[in-house]
Formats: structure tokens, C-alpha cells, sequence
């Protein structure tokens, strides 16, 4: 019915989500940061099979494929939402805190760019094969240049999908040292997001 609000999800949605996500690749992030770290929200690829502690949550999709897994993965390690987080975090991220912050509407073509590229980022090995195979992307090490050029290519249309400017980019980067994110990659992130402007 118009105007009416999404049907919640059941306690049956939620465990059936849980028992997907023990069976395939999951995204998790780390518990403990600092908005003084090198980087705040810090989100990984584990490969299935993996147990992992407290101090490592997941994140479960009750709607959503490898596809929606990587393009949020994609997300959370971008710059402009680790720029976010760094409002918010003191000396841990959480569900409380992660859930608080705002995800960025991605247009369809920003959506499976951005998932495209963090799932080969994520492919590191054969561990990864089946959510390479799902998501269409190779499996193995990347050189440096590639590994950079899919990040810039993230970071240029998550900042995009937020309508930053240049200069609120160029702001953003105040935040971390060049030990962080360095220069060359600084230039290489305005001139790509210059281009999709």
C-alpha cells in the first residue's frame, strides 16, 4: 500500500540471514578503533569457514546477494564514511554507532562499480573464489597501481553520491596524515572525482 512503511523483519528473517552469511564470505569490520587511527572504520572480506571473536562483528544481508555485500564493503572502507565515523567514534565502533551513520544513495551504475571493485580488492586468494565467481570479478594479488586505481575509483563515486564539491573533498582529507593516505593519492582522488563531476 502506498505510503506505508516496509514490513519489519521477523525473528525468522533474521536467523535465516544468519545461517546464509556462516555459509558464504562475510563482511566484518573491527571493534576496536580510534577516530585518531590511521583509519577508523575498518571493514574486511572473511573468508567462509572463519570463526570470529567479539571483537570482529559481521554484518548480515536479510535482502541482498554478494553483489550488495561488496558494494557495501566498498562503502565503509571509502574515505568520505571513514570521514563520517570520525564524528562519531572515540574508542570502538559498534553496531550502535555503525548503524547511526548514513549510507550514501548510489545510483545503479556507482552500485556495481563500487561492488565490482571491492570485490576483486576483497579476491585476494582462492579462499575468495566463490564470492569472486558471484560477483564476476578475478581472484588473486593485484599490483599497486591496480589495488589504488580501484580505490580512487570508490572513494571518487561514494564522494560523488554525496554531492561533495572538490573543495569539501579537499576537506576531508585534513583529517588524515600522509602517512594515511598520501599525497599522490590525494591528486589522483580529486583529479578522478574532477572527471566524474
Amino acid at each position: 500500500m502506498l505510503g506505508s512503511s516496509p514490513r519489519p523483519f521477523t525473528m525468522s528473517d533474521r536467523r535465516s540471514a544468519v545461517l546464509v552469511e556462516l555459509g558464504r564470505a562475510r563482511v566484518a569490520f573491527r571493534d576496536v578503533s580510534r577516530g585518531t587511527d590511521p583509519r577508523t572504520v575498518i571493514a574486511c572480506l572473511v573468508p567462509p569457514g572463519v570463526f570470529l571473536t567479539n571483537k570482529a562483528p559481521y554484518l548480515t544481508f536479510v535482502n541482498g546477494d554478494e553483489t550488495t555485500q561488496a558494494a557495501c564493503l566498498g562503502i565503509m572502507n571509502s574515505l568520505p564514511f571513514d570521514w563520517q565515523a570520525r564524528r562519531f567514534v572515540e574508542i570502538n565502533v559498534n553496531f550502535f554507532i555503525l548503524e547511526g551513520l548514513v549510507f550514501p544513495q548510489l545510483s545503479d551504475e556507482d552500485f556495481h562499480i563500487v561492488a565490482r571493485n571491492a570485490a576483486r580488492l576483497s579476491a585476494v586468494d582462492d579462499r575468495f573464489a566463490d564470492f569472486a565467481g558471484a560477483t564476476g570479478v578475478e581472484v588473486g594479488p593485484l599490483e599497486d597501481a591496480e589495488r589504488q586505481r580501484l580505490l580512487v575509483e570508490i572513494d571518487a563515486r561514494v564522494a560523488r553520491s554525496w554531492s561533495l564539491t572538490p573543495a569539501e573533498l579537499a576537506f576531508i582529507f585534513d583529517d588524515f596524515t600522509t602517512d594515511a593516505v598520501s599525497e599522490h593519492y590525494r591528486a589522483d582522488l580529486l583529479a578522478r572525482f574532477g572527471e566524474l563531476i
